[in-house]
């Protein structure tokens, strides 16, 4: 059973069709193994801002969502093994993930049909974080891993334990790790300083699970306990948030209960959730709890009747969500979700033909207000030519819908860790998105390239706008003008626009050599997201042009190195009431050494260098943009011992 499970290695986890990334119908990214190890850091978004596609919307360096295309927050789910990470991160810029990117085994991004299987709203797309928590197969003898960082620019230790064991049919895991950090340096020229205040944190983590697995499918449990306590750079105010959470997950798979099915899959979360923003780092300003549950089931099945393939289920998600204190911005509110999705493949010749539907219905009950309900629909319809054996071509349309979350319908009042007054507005109406795509890929021995093209319209598109008013803290009112002796925190209003975003992402990648025991390859990357309000105006907060060249050697026993220097331009195109962004060059490099040192001894010794340059960056899709820089030079050692 073991080794039918490890072949599928190289298929995409996320997608219930197990496809070869060449065999998707629409762009994917894929880090696992050492590529993964090297990137990994302290969010999700700090770890995926490499890929193509792909930045991340800072809050400091202890938050960081992943934006994919100019989407963020609730448009791009966060999923932990193919569930909700059922936290409060996509509702407010200043909530980190609970995933943590650090015990990843690998990470996958998937956009088009197969993301109708976990959210009608995710038009950016979904990042599932997939860990061996609960076991899919008894290894063969036990497994131990453990590894070390050290990172310059924060002072930064990381230390990671994993332990994978087995005895017949019964598997376990163990894993955890703990981080601590100063704050972050920054150029001096950048805030007079040559740091970022309040941006220490520490962090531990600790899971244990078990499956039993056989030869008619398997049955796990695991449990996982998260305590996080960082700070947030300081407008006006100075606030710390303490995380705490544990999770219970259940996983339980039956290969081929019938003729016809291939795997019946059911997955079940709960997620009970408390983080608390102190102010001046000591006093409660609002303590959030959340009662997260989500269940769901999916059936794979084989061919039938003209569908080669397909799986379709049904998803269920309940929130009991709660913010108490002075400062509380949101009303308790219960949020119940309930979805049927299908994906299905047909093929003809050297065509793949895949679409997709979901339909949702979503009901708010918010204390003070009245029950909201939307039922929104999403469907995917798209098409693969394989042209030849290297050439692969697809166009894909999607309809897409998303309800508005508790924060865009019901905020009102100061939120300190974000350091900005929020509005919502209990009128808010579904948001649709019409998106078009097309995507070219070819790999030969001597090139490889990749192209997307995309336009989506968004109907109703729900923004965080910058009213251009204050909150003044002290007279406890709104005003214009926000003096230099006042107490401010700027209005954020919820608004919906029709909107446009077009882009496109590139990659072109050359062997320059390739000798018997070495290899040298170099890769041009490039992308591009343009966010246009209909009406007059732009989307705020949208990422920048960018583009660059990645060169890389491979070289005698599993020795690397490799130079990245990337370019982006300067955001000019910014929101109401925003500041644009000047452009910036960032270089980084890496150095890894992975050696066998006996038969069972795995090393894997890297250091990595970034922002070589020492750059003062300002990104454009942080809320804190003027007043928190981007990280500035620093030089990451680390260490993964695997036996």
């Amino acid at each position: 059973m073991a080794e039918e499970i490890q072949e599928l290695e190289p298929v995409i986890i996320s997608a219930p069709l197990h496809k070869k990334a060449a065999e998707t119908v629409h762009p994917v990214n894929i880090l696992a193994g050492d590529d993964l190890a090297q990137k990994q850091a302290t969010t999700i978004g700090e770890t995926l801002k490499g890929e193509l596609g792909i930045h991340s919307m800072s809050f400091g360096s202890n938050v960081g969502q992943p934006v994919i295309r100019g989407q963020t927050g609730p448009r791009v789910q966060v999923l932990q093994n193919g569930l909700s990470s059922l936290d409060l991160s996509g509702t407010s810029p200043d909530h980190a993930n609970s995933t943590e990117a650090l015990l990843a085994e690998r990470i996958e991004v998937l956009r088009g049909p197969a993301s109708l299987l976990y959210g009608s709203g995710a038009i950016g797309g979904i990042v599932n974080v997939i860990d061996n928590r609960i076991p899919m197969y008894v290894p063969e003898s036990a497994e131990l891993a453990f590894e070390q960082r050290y990172n310059s620019v924060s002072d930064q230790w990381s230390s990671v334990l994993k332990h994978d064991g087995g005895l017949d049919n019964f598997a376990w895991h163990i894993d955890g790790f703990y981080r601590t950090s100063d704050d972050y340096h920054v150029p001096v020229d950048s805030n007079g300083l040559g740091y970022v205040p309040n941006t220490d944190a520490e962090s531990w983590s600790g899971t244990v699970g078990a499956s039993w697995i056989d030869n008619w499918g398997m049955l796990g449990f695991s449990v996982n306990y998260l305590d996080n306590n960082y700070g947030v750079p300081p407008v006006d105010e100075l606030v710390r948030i303490d995380l705490k959470q544990t999770r219970y997950d259940a996983k339980a798979e039956f290969y081929e209960p019938f003729s016809w099915v291939e795997t019946l899959k059911l997955r079940f979360g709960y997620n009970d959730y408390q983080h608390v923003e102190l102010e001046d780092g000591i006093t409660v300003g609002t303590q959030f709890d959340n009662q997260g549950i989500e269940g769901r089931a999916e059936l794979v099945h084989k061919q039938l009747g003209f569908i080669d393939h397909g799986a379709f289920g049904f998803q269920a998600i309940s929130k009991d969500q709660v913010a108490t204190g002075v400062e509380a911005f949101v009303p308790p509110s219960e949020t119940a979700n309930y979805a049927v999705f299908m994906v299905e493949d047909i093929h003809a010749g050297n065509l793949a033909y895949e679409f997709g539907l979901r339909v949702e219905h979503q009901q708010i009950d918010a204390e003070g207000f009245a029950r909201k309900q939307h039922t929104p629909v999403s469907a995917s319809l798209s098409t693969l030519w394989t042209a030849t054996d290297n050439i692969f071509t697809s166009l894909a349309f999607t309809f897409s819908q998303r309800a508005p979350d508790v924060p865009e319908l019901f905020a009102d009042g100061v939120h300190f860790a974000a350091q900005s007054y929020e509005l919502g507005d209990e009128n808010l109406q579904v948001e649709t998105s019409y998106n078009l795509e097309l995507s070219f890929s070819a790999e030969y021995e001597w090139f490889s390239t990749e192209l997307n093209l995309f336009h989506n319209w968004s109907d109703n598109y729900i923004l965080q706008e910058n009213t251009g008013y204050w909150f003044d803290l002290d007279n406890e009112n709104f005003v214009a003008v926000c003096n230099a002796d006042e107490d401010c925190l700027p209005v954020y209003q919820a608004k919906q626009n029709n909107a446009r975003f077009y882009g496109y992402e590139a990659e072109l990648g050359i062997p320059l050599w390739e000798g018997v025991e070495n290899q040298f390859e170099l890769t041009l990357f490039s992308d591009f997201v343009r966010g246009e309000l209909v009406a007059g105006g732009n989307v705020p907060r949208m990422p920048p042009l960018r583009y660059g060249f990645q060169f890389d050697y491979f070289g005698y026993d599993a020795f690397s190195a490799g130079l990245r220097l990337t370019r982006a331009e300067a955001q000019k195109h910014v929101g109401e009431n925003e500041t644009p962004t000047p452009g910036y060059i960032l270089l980084a490099a890496n150095v890894s050494y992975n050696v066998q040192l006996a038969e069972k001894y795995d090393l894997l010794v890297f250091v990595k260098g970034n922002n070589l340059l020492n750059e003062t960056i300002r990104n454009s899709t942080s809320f804190l943009k003027d007043y928190a820089p981007e990280p500035g030079r620093g030089v990451e050692l680390g260490l993964r011992m695997s036996f």
